[in-house]
């Protein structure tokens, strides 16, 4: 296996290797084009990308994939050899079992991993998949890897996920950025996926009542609303994106995109450059705040993930929250 997480790779780096889970198949069958590699299958999620594979001559197999990665990223393949890392045999199955039971986890034991290790595999036995009897049987182990280690051990109890993290963060600094009870904020999301969900979860657990989903089209949103009945979830479509913002105290961005959706130039375009306290809490990856948005700071500290500002802004880090 040949892949990058958040323990080898910057977010900067990521970023341009992410790949959506309806595009998986389209990638690992891009790597299997030429022949050179006879199985893949690709994991990519918000910390990691991964590309599982075999093939009869492992040098030009190597080769093949770290070329993919180099025409994907547009980066040197002497750049990417400063953040991949490579194994090979019984460490690439040993690895395998490790991500799906969440030691390698930003979040040590937080769950969502093992569902989107258990999606790698059914995605690769797909008919538009790329995967053989070699990772079918791998993946398989994996998850079922990962599934004992939750069932017999405590690893998993405790545990949060990024979407958690985002939830108690802002909760934490709500009174002091915004001189606001957090209770009393008025929330909104961008993105309607799979991070959302969670957010949404984590929220109504504190007794979130309202919220706005802002998306593209309308069927995720509605979908979102029809699992939480007891919130009242307004949707709107992009076009509507800075009127929420700018009627929202903690705005969360959750959405897959190929460029950044807030950036300082539209924060001032907008007229969000000034006036009552705002925080923007990023869990995008790719990043859907540019780093650009903390020069409408005052004073910041910035950081590689989460972002929230407002005209006296702080810029917050999950990590030391997580640690």
């Amino acid at each position: 296996m040949i892949g990058l997480s958040i323990h080898h790779a910057s977010v900067e780096v990521r970023e341009k290797l992410a790949v959506p889970e309806a595009d998986w198949n389209a990638a690992s069958n891009d790597i299997c084009s030429t022949g050179t590699v006879s199985e893949a299958a690709v994991l990519s999620t918000c910390n990691r990308f991964e590309v599982y594979f075999a093939a009869p001559n492992a040098r030009e197999a190597v080769a093949r994939v770290t070329e993919y990665l180099g025409r994907r990223s547009g980066l040197p393949v002497s750049e990417l050899r400063k953040n991949i890392f490579m194994l090979s045999g019984d460490d690439a199955v040993w690895h395998l079992m490790r991500v799906s039971g969440g030691l390698d986890s930003l979040v040590v034991g937080e769950g969502q991993i093992l569902s989107q290790v258990r999606q790698c595999h059914l995605h690769s036995i797909e008919e538009d998949g790329s995967g053989g009897k070699v990772l079918s049987r791998m993946l398989e182990t994996g998850v079922k890897a990962g599934k004992r280690v939750r069932s017999e051990t405590a690893i998993s109890k405790g545990s949060v996920s990024i979407s958690s993290a985002a939830v108690e963060l802002s909760e934490m600094m709500s009174q002091k950025d915004l001189n606001l009870p957090f209770s009393e904020a008025r929330l909104a999301v961008v993105g309607a996926g799979k991070m959302t969900r969670l957010l949404i979860t984590h929220l109504a657990s504190r007794g979130l009542e309202k919220i706005t989903i802002v998306n593209r089209s309308m069927q995720r949103p509605q979908e979102l609303a029809e699992q939480f009945p007891d919130i009242d979830i307004e949707i709107k479509l992009m076009d509507d994106l800075w009127n929420v913002v700018g009627r929202s105290d903690i705005v969360y961005t959750a959405a897959f995109s190929d460029g950044y959706i807030v950036d300082k130039a539209q924060m001032q375009e907008n007229g969000l450059a000034g006036g009552r306290p705002m925080m923007l809490v990023d869990i995008g990856v790719p990043r859907n705040v540019s780093p650009d948005s903390n020069d409408v700071s005052i004073y910041q500290r910035r950081i590689p993930c989460f972002t929230s500002f407002n005209s006296n802004t702080t810029c917050l880090s999950p990590f030391a929250l997580l640690k």
